[in-house]
């Protein structure tokens, strides 16, 4: 099966693979001849076309063709292709240009075509994965600490470094401990130790990693659809992957990153979580005391990316409205909260109260983003 980030492209139904090298080409006339010079100018990158069809019944086959139009729709960049288990000579980092994703028949929802027009961006050969971050201040109640700041890579990443864009210099970088999920373990680093060691107050911390072990250490917002439960009996997944902050939903939205899950069920007014316990891999519930006096009220997904997730939570609080911005960090076993710069504090002690069981002691949020930087660039 090969994906395109956490998205499945099944080949046993795929139609169409086509890749394209395309050269801009220089002519220039020859005077008195009938002919031309033609030079080679540059190689523009190549092109992917994926052509497919899920073939899985409506139910299947319509949630993964929604997934991958939102994808395609979202502002997730430098997606990784790849096959899982096995060599691909296709396999890589790219944009995502246009994608057609319509049924194969109008009145018949139990097959779905996709097209897809990706633009390559690179290898890992050739590139690390970067995480980026931009410190800044929390408004919130919940503890006052500054230290240690932390940001998440998978424990498969490979060459771990503190990396200062502004000299070009580099440490190797050591994490300060491991979280077990229930997708795939992350290694936590500070990010204070990486200022000491180059020298500058955000440093980049870079990564050599395998394509398929990134995705599972992602952040992730889910549609569940009316299903209580992530996957079936069976192991199908029934809570659709949304990639696009405009996406509509009728049920409940789960935040996660494989370690806590904040389930937002804005049609019954409340907010739950849970935990993951890896020594008895299951979820189990946070002890929340909602309050008779606080019902949330509205959620609005601000950003979804691949390291955070960020939403504004709107609760009504005894006749009320009060928003409060929510953050859940890739590695993190704790929801940041913030009051939003529009809002006037303090959070109301009911809602606080509410919440302090899952709530994050920090007051900096590290607002890492997770992009890509050339080997070229870091290299002496």
């Amino acid at each position: 099966m090969k994906y395109i980030y956490n998205s499945p492209i099944p080949e046993a139904a795929q139609t169409n693979e086509r890749d394209r090298l395309g050269q801009k080409l220089a002519q220039a006339g020859i005077l008195q001849e009938d002919g031309a010079i033609v030079e080679s100018l540059s190689s523009e990158p190549a092109d992917l076309t994926l052509s497919g069809q899920y073939r899985w019944g409506t139910e299947i086959s319509t949630m993964l063709a929604t997934e991958l139009d939102e994808l395609a729709d979202s502002s997730l960049p430098t997606l990784p292709l790849y096959r899982r288990g096995g060599g691909y000579s296709n396999a890589g980092y790219y944009e995502i240009e246009s994608a057609d994703v319509e049924p194969l028949h109008a009145n018949d929802r139990s097959v779905w075509a996709y097209t897809l027009s990706l633009k390559f961006v690179g290898k890992k050969g050739s590139y690390f994965r970067a995480i980026e971050p931009n410190r800044r201040q929390l408004d919130h109640p919940f503890g006052n600490s500054t230290s240690p700041v932390r940001v998440g890579v998978p424990t498969a990443a490979m060459k771990a470094q503190w990396y200062n864009p502004e000299d070009g210099s580099r440490a190797p970088a050591t994490s300060i401990e491991t979280h077990a999920s229930a997708a795939a373990d992350v290694d936590i680093y500070d990010l204070d130790a990486g200022e000491t060691a180059v020298g500058v107050t955000n440093p980049l911390l870079i990564y050599a990693v395998n394509y398929p072990d990134e995705p599972p250490c992602g952040t992730r917002v889910y549609d569940t659809r009316g299903y209580s439960a992530k996957f079936t009996s069976d192991g199908i997944r029934q809570w659709q992957t949304v990639h696009s902050t405009e996406h509509d939903s009728d049920d409940s939205l789960v935040l996660s990153n494989a370690l806590i899950r904040l389930r937002l069920d804005e049609p019954n007014a409340t907010l739950e979580a849970e935990e993951w316990d890896d020594a008895n891999t299951t979820w189990t519930t946070v002890g929340l005391s909602k309050p008779s006096t606080v019902d949330l009220y509205d959620v609005d997904m601000m950003d979804i990316a691949m390291a955070r997730i960020r939403a504004q939570l709107t609760f009504d609080v005894d006749g009320s409205l009060f928003a409060l911005n929510a953050i859940l960090n890739r590695g993190y076993n704790e929801v940041q909260f913030t009051i939003p710069p529009n809002e006037s504090g303090p959070i109301p002690t009911d809602l606080e109260n509410w919440l302090d069981p899952i709530a994050s002691a920090s007051v900096v949020d590290p607002n890492a983003s997770k992009t890509l930087i050339s080997r070229t660039e870091v290299r002496r």
